[in-house]
């Protein structure tokens, strides 16, 4: 102890919290924009996933070379995208957000109708509606975290 924190040992510790506290809220906002960021690239990579998952039940309404081939180039494009969007390339992650926003405004107004044809696909067109609804949250979060943490 120096002779200043012997003579007056409260305001010695108020100072000595006072210093720490923009390191504490530094170090919080660095958690929760990592813990972000991993649940953006976690919804991403559940995204890519379900959309090789259901690319089989896909396949079976189209009979054409042509419906087959716009199928596996649609399935690239979104996961290519996608794994781009978690390697941080640039645009990517803008693109891959873009592509799950218009995929949620083509499929969802058609869900009450889907179920009522078909329970089983109107439950598969709701993940893929729910995972991608997520995504486009999650990147939105990180985006306005980034723009802030800048801004600090």
């Amino acid at each position: 102890m120096n002779a200043r924190e012997m003579a007056d040992p409260v305001t010695s510790l108020h100072d000595v919290a006072l210093s720490s506290e923009p390191h504490l809220l530094q170090t919080d906002a660095h958690t929760v924009n990592a813990l972000s960021e991993r649940v953006l690239k976690t919804l991403v990579l559940a995204v890519c996933g379900w959309s090789l998952i259901e690319a089989p039940l896909e396949l079976g309404v189209s009979d054409a070379y042509a419906g087959v081939l716009a199928l596996l180039l649609s399935k690239l494009v979104v996961v290519g995208t996608g794994l781009a969007a978690v390697a941080k390339a640039r645009f990517a992650r803008e693109t891959f957000a873009f592509i799950c926003g218009a995929s949620v405004l083509a499929i969802a107004p058609g869900l009450p109708m889907e179920f009522k044809q078909s329970f089983a696909i109107a439950m598969i067109s709701t993940v893929e509606c729910f995972t991608k609804a997520a995504c486009v949250l999650a990147f939105g979060v990180v985006s306005s975290r980034a723009k802030q943490s800048r801004r600090q």
